[in-house]
């Protein structure tokens, strides 16, 4: 109960954590042109007007230093990122040099991730919601599972609330990859989570069928023992012995 608490917070709280700093979103992997508005004065700058950036990567390491950005005089620096293969939020310093000898500095920051969509109220809204129904669902099996004493019924649930947390986990994890880009240790958990889950599904099963027919043999043999005259519960732990 504490991992599946622990995994419930984690996951509920990391949904909060969306940033809000970059308005432009682009997505991962994908031919990215940069572009970012050049006014001087009111009014767009002179075609002879240089403007240089720096990309830097959400872990701070730098992608590009000082390059120079395509700029016609039509108002929007163009450059083309040579890479866009990490999501999250990028710090993009740019000033631009005016043919007057004046110059002005900026930012053309954005964020990279799965999708290219940027941060959605109601998308973020129904991951929550359905994070929060599976959570549910699991929390109801696991306490029925204490308390059922039916054999079956138990067995069954306790399959079905492994295929339930397999789907919690993966919903966690496409939640923190669209939404988390900022804290990308919290989408690598719930990856690494998800696959161990699912890679557990054959030696579960076939847990639950080794116990099953453990089960039904040991309970053919106490109805054996039962029918020589012994009691259920003298019958049982024979049947254990």
């Amino acid at each position: 109960m504490r991992k599946i608490k622990f995994l419930l917070t984690l996951c509920f709280v990391s949904l909060f954590f969306v940033s809000f700093a970059s308005s432009i979103t682009f997505e991962k992997d994908s031919n990215v042109n940069l572009q970012f508005p050049c006014v001087y004065n009111g009014s767009f700058c002179a075609a002879g007007t240089s403007c240089y950036l720096s990309v830097i990567y959400p872990n701070n390491s730098v992608m590009v230093e000082n390059q120079e950005a395509t700029y016609t005089g039509t108002g929007l620096a163009n450059y083309t990122l040579p890479d866009t293969s990490v999501n999250g939020d990028y710090n993009v310093p740019v000033y631009c040099e005016f043919p007057s000898g004046d110059f002005q500095s900026g930012n053309a920051d954005f964020t990279i991730n799965p999708s290219g969509e940027p941060f959605n109220s109601s998308k973020t809204a129904f991951y929550l919601g359905l994070i929060l129904l599976l959570a549910a669902l699991l929390v109801f099996m696991i306490i029925a599972i204490v308390y059922i004493d039916s054999f079956s019924w138990r067995m069954g649930l306790t399959t079905f609330a492994y295929v339930i947390s397999n789907g919690f986990l993966l919903i966690c994890w496409k939640s923190a990859e669209l939404f988390l880009t900022s804290i990308p240790f919290i989408e690598t958990i719930f990856k690494v989570l998800y696959i161990a889950s699912t890679a557990g599904y054959i030696p579960m099963f076939l847990l639950v069928i080794v116990y099953y027919l453990l089960h039904m043999t040991d309970q053919a043999n106490i109805e054996t023992l039962m029918r020589r005259g012994f009691t259920e519960d003298q019958a049982r732990y024979r049947s254990r012995k």
